[in-house]
């Protein structure tokens, strides 16, 4: 058919197929850093902390390379992706600091203090929507 034309999606970045394969191939790796981690320390909760730290982080710089453009109902792709990235890896920042302090507390503060930076950051970076 017609192999010069492309398709809106396909010239807004990467194929979503592609996109696919590369986080599948990052959930990968930190699942491998997570047993590397469970083997060293024999802590379930620093093995799951640090595949969330790791999955998280991934998904939080790769979307600044999602193209997506601002709408009315809501955050773009890439907005999403950056928030719920930075949450994740928020999480599993505060189970490293559970596993290594055990005090409910600190845990706590580390989230807050991840959800606020990401709620200003988010702020930021909209305010002229």
């Amino acid at each position: 058919m017609m192999e010069g034309w492309k398709t809106s999606n396909e010239s807004k970045g990467l194929n979503p197929r592609t996109w696919n394969a590369i986080s599948a191939g990052v959930l990968l790796l930190a699942i491998a850093v997570g047993v590397l981690l469970y083997v060293a320390t024999e802590d379930i909760l620093s093995t799951f902390s640090a595949i969330l730290l790791v999955y998280g982080l991934y998904i939080a710089v790769m979307s600044f390379a999602k193209k997506g453009g601002e709408d009315n109902f809501g955050p773009s792709a890439a907005d999403a992706a950056m928030a719920a990235g930075a949450v994740l890896a928020g999480i599993g920042l505060a189970g490293f600091a559970y596993s290594f302090t055990d005090n409910v507390l600190i845990t706590v503060a580390v989230l807050i203090i991840v959800l606020a930076v990401v709620g200003i950051t988010m702020a930021i970076k909209n305010r002229n929507v």
